[in-house]
């Protein structure tokens, strides 16, 4: 009984699309945009909106996008932003997908000459139609996007770090907050001298022992090996050293000049972060360093008429004068 009910309704479904008294199902890209960019990738944004007509639901893998960038095929996406769509229903998904820039500058030629880079993305998607006699197996649509990027090719770098050792009364008010008894200015000296790298003549007290606030002043230097704009007002940021987190904190002393973008940070960290990883920074005279920021810049408005978010998280290694 059941598959003779399922032979009837395939059969309906058939001579419907003989019959062209049902639609076929349509797909739309109802939405394309830049979504954030990095200082090594950019995230595009889709939105898919299917309606499938018939009387069963309808599921498919998704789309292939080829993007192309400055008339050089860069990189290929399959199975992107693939759901289902009911019986006689609507559905729109929204998905991403990220173009990493090393993609790109390593096969368009003067890339650093670029300031914007044409972008064109061709897709396909192809749904699977009913298993019916005279159907065809599937339906395909096809769409050509385009878009504009900057062109950015990065150098990340932390220059003019310095600390500040803490006055003797900073220290006095730390040992009282903490209970300890110590000479202020013996562990001032100590103090200073862990920053200064050398081991301390008269080790009165652990600095980790005492919730101290240090003046840390630095600069992040973001350089842009091509020609893109990197304009922003602020910054939000989070500096590791040597693995280990030591400012979080916002920053809005930014100077721009040429391709480089410096920005300048004042903030403090408790002697509680002088860890022996932190500490190894003074030593050494060198370190690694992590940095993370998030804020957002304004493109033209034929790219995208709201500011778009810009993050990065670089990495590398400094060394102190």
């Amino acid at each position: 009984m059941k598959r003779s009910f399922f032979f009837i309704l395939m059969s309906v479904i058939a001579m419907a699309l003989f019959s062209q008294s049902i639609a076929k199902p349509t797909a739309e890209l109802t939405q394309f945009q830049i979504k954030a960019i990095s200082l090594r990738d950019v995230t595009f944004q889709f939105e898919l909106t299917v309606s499938n007509p018939y009387p069963l639901g309808l599921s498919f893998s998704g789309m292939t996008l080829d993007f192309s960038v400055e008339g050089s095929k860069v990189f290929s996406a399959a199975n992107q932003g693939g759901f289902s769509v009911p019986a006689k229903g609507k559905k729109s998904n929204q998905f991403t997908v990220q173009l990493a820039y090393e993609d790109i500058y390593k096969l368009v030629k003067n890339y650093s000459e670029k300031e914007w880079l044409n972008t064109v993305i061709n897709g396909k998607l192809t749904i699977p139609l009913p298993k019916v006699p005279g159907v065809p197996a599937d339906i395909s649509f096809n769409y050509k996007l385009e878009k504009k990027i900057p062109a950015i090719k990065p150098e990340v770098a932390i220059t003019g770090f310095t600390v500040t050792p803490p006055t003797a009364a900073e220290v006095s008010a730390a040992l009282v907050k903490a209970g300890k008894k110590a000479d202020p200015d013996k562990a001032r000296g100590a103090i200073a001298d862990v920053l200064a790298g050398k081991k301390p003549a008269a080790p009165v007290i652990d600095p980790a022992e005492l919730d101290l606030p240090l003046k840390v002043s630095f600069t992040i230097q973001i350089r842009n090996d091509a020609r893109g704009p990197i304009n922003f007002n602020a910054l939000n940021y989070e500096l590791f050293i040597n693995g280990e987190s030591l400012v979080v904190g916002e920053s809005s002393s930014i100077s721009q000049k040429g391709q480089e973008v410096l920005i300048t940070v004042a903030n403090t960290f408790s002697t509680k972060r002088l860890t022996a990883s932190v500490k190894r920074l003074f030593t050494d005279k060198k370190g690694s360093f992590r940095v993370k920021g998030s804020t957002s810049i304004k493109l033209p408005d034929e790219i995208s008429s709201k500011p778009i978010p810009l993050g990065f998280d670089e990495k590398g290694a400094f060394t102190l004068k």
